[in-house]
C-alpha cells in the first residue's frame, strides 16, 4: 500500500501521524498527477488528497476512511479505543476537527491570507469554534489519563493550521483563556509522531503561504 500525500494538507497529515506513530510499513508519496487538474479527477474521482492505494491498485479516498481502515489492517498502532465510551469522545474530536474547527475557522482565515481581510470577524468566528472545542474536551476529563486516538489525531493537525494562521490576522495568543485546549494541544504535542508530522505540516504550509 501506498499514501499520495501533500506535507501541507491537514488531512493527508493525519494520516502521515497514524502511519509514524504505529510504524506501519506503507510508502508515502506525492501524488502521480497534479491536484486540482482534470487529469488528477480523472484517475481520483473523489478529487482531494490523501489518497490510499491498496495492493490490488484501487483507491480509499477522504482522511478518516483511510484511517478508520488502516486501523482495521494494523490492530497493533494503538489508536482505537477498545471501550464504547472512549471510541464515541474519539470520534467527536474527528468531528470537531471537521465540521466545526476546520470549516468555521481554519478554511476561512485559509481563504483569506493573500488579503487579510475580514479579520475582526474572522478571529470572532475562531473564538466561537474554539469555545465550542473548550467545552468538548473539558467534558473528556484528564487527556493525560489516557492514550493518543484517532481523534487526537485528526484533530491536531486543524488546530496546527490555526495557531499557525492565527496571528496574521491579529490573534498572537489564539489559545488564551482556552485552559481545557491549550491543555490538550501541550499533551498532543508529547507525542514523537505528532510533533515530527506537525513540523513537517508547518513548514510546507509557510512555504505554500509564499507561493
Amino acid at each position: 500500500m501506498k499514501l499520495f500525500n501533500l506535507d501541507h494538507s491537514p488531512y493527508a497529515t493525519r494520516v502521515r501521524i497514524q502511519i509514524k506513530h504505529g510504524q506501519l510499513p506503507l510508502a508515502v508519496e506525492a501524488p502521480p498527477v497534479q491536484l486540482r487538474t482534470p487529469e488528477f479527477v480523472a484517475q481520483f474521482p473523489y478529487g482531494k488528497i490523501p489518497i490510499l492505494q491498496l495492493d490490488d491498485g484501487s483507491h480509499l479516498a477522504d482522511s478518516w476512511v483511510i484511517m478508520e481502515y488502516l486501523e482495521s489492517c494494523f490492530a497493533d498502532s494503538g489508536l482505537l479505543p477498545a471501550d464504547a465510551l472512549e471510541r464515541a469522545r474519539m470520534q467527536t474530536l474527528a468531528r470537531c476537527a471537521d465540521t466545526c474547527l476546520g470549516p468555521g475557522a481554519v478554511f476561512p482565515m485559509f481563504a483569506a491570507v493573500a488579503k487579510r481581510d475580514n479579520a475582526v470577524t474572522l478571529v470572532e468566528n475562531m473564538d466561537a469554534e474554539l469555545q465550542r472545542l473548550d467545552h468538548v474536551l473539558a467534558g473528556q476529563g484528564d487527556v493525560t489519563a489516557r492514550s493518543l486516538h484517532l481523534g487526537d489525531v485528526a484533530l491536531a493537525p486543524h488546530l496546527s493550521y490555526l495557531l499557525l494562521l492565527a496571528p496574521l490576522f491579529g490573534a498572537d495568543d489564539a489559545l488564551g483563556g482556552y485552559d481545557a485546549v491549550s491543555a490538550w494541544w501541550q499533551w498532543v504535542n508529547t507525542d514523537a509522531a505528532v510533533a515530527e508530522e506537525l513540523g513537517v505540516m508547518q513548514q510546507a504550509a509557510a512555504a505554500f503561504f509564499k507561493k
